[in-house]
């Protein structure tokens, strides 16, 4: 195998790109923990769960303006 071929060790994890800042520290935590955790997979989950908790949230927020 030539050096070409190496695989990178666990630890090394490809830096993080940098984030609007606007953006809370710990949102970019949380992404950048799952995308290095699972990947592109895991991070397409996260964004499908986020989805619907997003629509669950505006769900209620509109359920409690209506009752207001």
């Amino acid at each position: 195998m030539s050096s070409s071929d190496s695989v990178d060790a666990p630890g090394d994890i490809p830096a993080q790109p940098e984030h609007p800042s606007e953006l809370d520290p710990a949102i970019a935590a949380a992404v950048d923990g799952v995308t290095n955790r699972f990947g592109t997979e895991g991070l397409e989950q996260m964004i499908a769960y986020a989805e619907e908790s997003l629509e669950e949230a505006r769900a209620a927020l509109e359920e409690l303006a209506e009752e207001s």
